[in-house]
């Protein structure tokens, strides 16, 4: 066989190998990976995992996208692949159990239609514009859905937890229940009920309208069997209810406790005790002892204040007229002070406010974690809890202010871990009058240590839950005071695998060389700009100075009817002169950089796709003519 057959054949035999491997990789291995990606962005996490393999019944993706309406915007394209990606690595995680079902939506069609029908919002990116449909509908085999309306490129870390939530929700179509204990007239299940007005706040609302919410009575001695447990200014817990608390954190391991140092709101019901019925009410502080202690944190019974960041208030100047000033009772919480990475946080884009709000220590416990949510600024200072709720005015604190040297304090807090029991020496006993009158229900296994890892979000504030706080005069949030609880809360009823996901990094990478191509483009053309405007500028000083002279038409002081003198004339061209050369050299700034993009991307389209091949083919070679040169030199 010659060798120009052989090689032909062998060519030949090689392509085969590799359209079959190919075929059969595609067929059999379709859940393999091998991401080098430096974030690993396209390796699905171990919480994803394992709600995908949880799955009792098939789910269908429905990807809905406008191929040729987002054709011109570069960016909605790369973040409809890197959607696209994430959703086929969740169906071939799934192992049959998730179908992607791509949809691609034009104007005035069938498709539109069922796009819209679905619930899927179109984007407009100017007027005229054809619609571009970009989201996703989820859908089980009883037909339950759940929809994500638009995809938004600025959420792209939290894209594998949009996802897996949606998967979990279909898997478990029942709402988050939630206890409640609180002393605040805090009521979410009468607040979501239609039939009348139930004069909650909108927290309370939005909370029975999303969970399904049981509030405990005050008498509790046992915790339903809830997914989360919501402690929000308690009133002083008996050592039976600490110890239900307690044996409900090491059972279930899901908490958000809001306690205060100073509850305003309580202190506008009543101060802590009921004239009428003669017995406690909303206490003006809490705490929840000997828990807090045990889980390694301390809440001192101080207030804090920032005089960073204070809201405004109304008092009464010097005349006893209205005016607003700063109070630093009173104070928000940034975005730069939430932590831009836990779910709970990371989206909160307006800040919270917060009210006479205390600050949180973390002591350290072994097996847990402790997650800083939100923090002050380092302009603070701490106010004892009772002269804090005689509101000092605004002068009266700038008086007696006393920096603590940028302390920073912590005003929410998450803790992670496996818990040790605050009861090592078992339940405490009951009440001897319950024993002779309550027969007890049976008692569950008591637990010494967490029997599923925990997570607690713990909050030094109450009343930035109230409406006062975050709403402005239109009943509209002004701040994310609400949305923040909501979202823990929601967060940690989820399963153990949502509560494990976090943020991801965003797959997308500045190209830092064209940025400086860019930047320097614009400083000439800045540049450019300005020397023009300077042109301009001389121009009208010499027309005004013919003007002054004598020497001009009168064109430029209102006379449109003149006719230009020779040097208005000459001024008039010398500036036109200017105005040619300016844009002549902005065109050619302008060209300039594109030359240089198309350079750029040629190159890099050279290096991604043609190098490889290029140095496979040329190596092929070499071995073929080093081949042939020795079988000629064996003849």
């Amino acid at each position: 066989m010659s060798g120009r057959r052989f090689a032909l054949l062998a060519a030949l035999a090689f392509t085969l190998m590799f359209v079959g491997g190919n075929l059969i990789a595609n067929s059999w291995f379709r859940s393999w990976r091998l991401d080098l990606t430096e974030d690993r962005l396209y390796t699905l996490s171990s919480g994803a995992k394992h709600t995908l393999d949880a799955l009792s019944e098939p789910v269908e993706f429905k990807f809905y996208y406008s191929r040729d309406a987002a054709a011109p915007f570069p960016q909605v394209q790369v973040y409809a692949a890197r959607v696209r990606e994430m959703l086929q690595s969740f169906a071939a995680q799934s192992r049959g159990r998730v179908r992607l079902v791509e949809v691609d939506v034009e104007a005035f069609s069938e498709a539109e239609d069922a796009a819209v029908e679905a619930g899927i919002e179109p984007a407009r990116p100017y007027q005229g514009a054809d619609p571009i449909y970009f989201g996703l509908t989820a859908s089980n085999a009883i037909d339950e859905q759940r929809v994500i309306p638009a995809f938004d490129p600025q959420r792209e870390p939290f894209l594998e937890y949009e996802l897996t939530r949606l998967v979990f929700e279909l898997e478990r179509t029942q709402r988050t229940r939630v206890a409640l204990i609180t002393s605040l007239p805090l009521d979410p299940a009468a607040a979501s009920d239609p039939t009348f007005p139930s004069g909650q706040s909108a927290f309370a609302t939005e909370m029975g309208r999303m969970m399904d919410v049981v509030k405990l009575a005050p008498d509790f001695t046992a915790i339903p069997d809830v997914d989360v447990l919501a402690i929000i200014h308690p009133w002083p817990l008996s050592p039976e209810q600490s110890y239900a608390v307690d044996q409900f954190v090491l059972r279930k391991g899901r908490a958000f406790v809001a306690l205060d140092p100073a509850s305003l709101a309580a202190q506008q019901a009543g101060g802590g005790y009921d004239p009428f019925s003669g017995i406690p009410s909303a206490p003006t502080s809490s705490s929840l002892e000997p828990l807090l202690a045990r889980w390694g944190v301390a809440m001192a019974s101080t207030v804090v204040l920032d005089a960073e960041n204070p809201l405004e208030v109304q008092v009464q100047d010097e005349r006893g007229q209205p005016a607003r000033d700063v109070q630093p009772l009173f104070f928000m919480v940034t975005p730069e002070g939430l932590d831009r990475v836990d779910l709970m946080t990371a989206w909160l884009n307006r800040g919270i406010n917060f009210g006479l709000a205390g600050g949180l220590n973390w002591n350290g416990r072994e097996g847990v974690e402790a997650t800083v949510l939100a923090r002050t600024s380092g302009q603070t200072m701490r106010l004892p809890a009772q002269a804090a709720l005689m509101r000092p005015a605004p002068a009266e604190i700038r008086a007696m202010w006393q920096p603590m040297g940028g302390r920073r304090e912590t005003v929410a807090l998450r803790l992670s871990g496996e818990f040790e029991t605050a009861f090592p020496d078992g339940a405490p006993a009951a009440p001897a009058q319950a024993v002779a009158t309550e027969v007890p229900p049976p008692a569950a296994e008591r637990l010494a240590r967490s029997a599923t890892p925990a997570e607690i979000v713990i909050v030094a504030d109450t009343d930035f839950l109230t409406d006062d706080f975050y709403l402005d005069s239109s009943g509209a949030p002004a701040a994310d005071n609400a949305a923040f609880a909501l979202n823990a809360i929601d967060v940690l009823g989820g399963s153990n695998d949502l509560v494990s996901l976090r943020s991801r990094a965003p797959s997308q990478r500045p190209m830092k060389r064209l940025e400086d191509m860019e930047r320097d483009a614009q400083r000439r053309i800045e540049g450019e700009q300005q020397r023009l405007q300077g042109e301009l500028q001389d121009a009208q000083r010499r027309l005004a100075e013919l003007q002054q002279r004598g020497r001009g038409s009168g064109y430029f002081t209102g006379n449109l009817g003149a006719e230009l003198t020779p040097e208005e004339s000459q001024e008039m061209e010398r500036f036109r002169g200017s105005v040619l050369e300016a844009r002549t050299a902005l065109r050619g700034v302008e060209r300039n950089l594109r030359a240089d993009i198309d350079r750029l991307k040629a190159l890099i389209v050279f290096v991604n796709v043609w190098l490889a091949p290029l140095l496979i083919a040329g190596l092929g070679l070499y071995f073929l003519w080093r081949r042939q040169r020795r079988g000629e030199a064996r003849r």
